[in-house]
């Protein structure tokens, strides 16, 4: 069910801050423009707070704008003909969304978007976006290089979620969510809901619960509610070598959520 709380909750701010900068230039959107075109686009950017579980776009709506996540985590998903929800990624803070859909014939959002928790966004326009592209031929090369990756990265999640079991799945996301591969074992914290963790793996939250017993009944992880203990990452991605791609890859294409 779509959440009917009000879309472009409170009033819309200006850039203020030089961390709010620092962000936007970084990000490789930003980073080849000039100095002229970066300020242009500063000086259009909004920010906008929203709520938990406040509706930030539906499906559907024109899109003039897309977003780039300063703090809090977004829930992008689409609603299928018979309602169901089908969540399609997770926006972590230093990230964008929605600025594909400025290069479609049809400018309408292809998903939706929440706010999982409190979350600050900072929107551009795409007419000003394009108008900046088309005078920057070499931006333009670096933004498909970006977007090329995305794309690769969806397609790749695609395969696992499809020739993968759920076990598989859950146990290459636990890896994806380490940071710190220095050491065989790993101690993590899910930051996510385990519901929202099984919908972003396409199972259903008992079937995520009997994955979890599964890992754990042959000894390949420990779980105490959302803490996860690894006593052995080699182990765990062993028993799920086999295919074309390194485990550790599809790790990280189907735990690129991890913030």
């Amino acid at each position: 069910m779509l959440n009917l709380q009000a879309i472009n909750q409170g009033q819309a701010a200006m850039i203020s801050t030089q961390e709010q900068r620092q962000m936007i230039l970084r990000h490789p959107l930003f980073s080849h423009f000039n100095q002229a075109a970066q300020e242009e686009l500063l000086a259009d950017a909004q920010v906008r707070e929203y709520a938990p579980q406040a509706l930030i776009q539906r499906q559907g709506d024109p899109a003039e704008r897309f977003y780039l996540v300063q703090t809090g985590k977004v829930k992008l998903y689409r609603i299928s003909a018979d309602g169901k929800e089908k969540v399609v990624e997770i926006i972590t803070p230093g990230n964008t969304f929605a600025e594909a859909v400025m290069f479609m014939q049809k400018s309408v959002f292809p998903v939706c978007a929440e706010a999982l928790e409190p979350v600050k966004l900072i929107s551009f326009s795409n007419r000003v976006m394009l108008r900046h592209l088309e005078q920057n031929p070499q931006t333009c090369l670096h933004l498909l290089g970006h977007m090329s990756v995305r794309l690769h990265q969806r397609l790749d999640e695609l395969e696992n979620l499809t020739l993968q079991n759920a076990t598989q799945r859950l146990a290459l996301y636990l890896v994806g969510q380490v940071r710190d591969r220095s050491s065989d074992s790993a101690e993590i914290e899910l930051v996510l809901p385990k519901s929202l963790i099984a919908a972003r793996l396409s199972i259903k939250p008992e079937t995520f619960s009997r994955a979890i017993a599964n890992l754990r009944d042959r000894g390949l992880i420990d779980s105490r509610a959302r803490h996860i203990s690894i006593p052995s990452i080699r182990n765990l991605l062993d028993e799920f070598a086999g295919g074309q791609q390194s485990p550790e890859h599809k790790a990280g294409i189907i735990a690129s959520d991890a913030p």
